[in-house]
């Protein structure tokens, strides 16, 4: 079984045509579903590749083959309903993310991973009752918080 959220997940890829609709579709009988990293014979099994999809499945004692989303929407549709596990093998490219858009993501990861450095070291400090080293970690968890903007190389990004 798959969790609903990993297969919508698989959005965030490169999809062919009509793919985000068979995900969909999935969704609602994610517990049918397995995720396998092969290509995998003689199962249930839908192939879904950056250029396209087909579909791999068994009726009345016969494989029966789609490779258009409405054909696999029907087949997948009249398989599910027997209650038997679909195996999806997925090779499917990421969206590719701007190096722009990466470098602010660290930065904001950066930013979150000091101030939880900070709370700690506040707690400590408390614990501890060091006075110098709580107000000066209070201080700088204070400027990350009250900040608005933070800096890129190319400027400011409002969060």
């Amino acid at each position: 079984m798959i969790a609903k959220e990993e297969l919508l997940q698989l959005k965030t890829k490169i999809l062919p045509t009509g793919a985000e609709y068979i995900l969909d579709f999935l969704v609602a009988s994610h517990e049918q579903v397995e995720l396998t990293n092969i290509v995998l014979e003689n199962v249930p099994l839908l192939i879904i590749g950056r250029h396209g999809m087909i579909a791999r499945i068994y009726e009345n004692n016969r494989i029966v083959k789609a490779s258009h989303p409405k054909e696999i929407h029907a087949l997948l549709k009249r398989f599910l309903q027997r209650n038997e596990t679909l195996y999806v093998f997925i090779n499917l490219p990421d969206l590719p993310i701007p190096e722009e858009v990466t470098q602010v993501l660290e930065e904001v990861k950066d930013r979150s991973r000091r101030k939880d450095e900070l709370r700690r070291v506040i707690d400590a400090a408390l614990d501890d009752k060091d006075r110098d080293l709580f107000l000066q970690a209070s201080r700088e968890l204070n400027d990350l918080s009250e900040n608005d903007f933070a800096k890129t190389s190319q400027g400011y990004v409002r969060f």
